[in-house]
């Protein structure tokens, strides 16, 4: 029935299960949100506001943040894409250190490892199987 075809599409496009707030920091702004999803590759960010003025090839850093609001890593990279309500960041090449990081955040969150591989349309895929 439609439940097995429910769990089929997420099984599909597996998201990772983490809800996390962050930064978004373009040249003199910084945008709290909340972050949809993320990999090594990029991650998808939910402004808390909704008209950001923020354009596709924009260099910006994302902080994400630790539920009492200290920062556990910054990421720099590029506005991907944006849409009303979400922002597709695309990462610059990560440093180990930082892929490390982001690993111990992937666990800490019992995400199947794999899901941090995902490149960044692999994100949007799956955030739109789930809307």
């Amino acid at each position: 029935g439609s439940q097995s075809m429910f769990l089929h599409e997420l099984r599909r496009h597996p998201r990772f299960p983490f809800h996390s707030k962050g930064d978004l920091r373009l040249k003199f702004m910084a945008y709290r949100g909340d972050l949809i999803d993320i990999s090594l590759f990029g991650a998808l960010f939910e402004p808390r506001l909704f008209q950001l003025d923020v354009n596709p090839g924009d260099t910006c850093a994302l902080e994400i943040l630790h539920l009492n609001d200290d920062s556990l890593i910054s990421v720099k990279g590029e506005v991907a894409h944006v849409n009303k309500n979400l922002i597709g960041i695309r990462f610059a090449p990560l440093e180990m250190e930082c892929q490390n990081k982001l690993r111990q955040i992937g666990m800490l969150n019992l995400a199947p490892p794999c899901l941090l591989n995902r490149e960044l349309p692999a994100l949007f895929q799956a955030w739109r199987s789930q809307a």
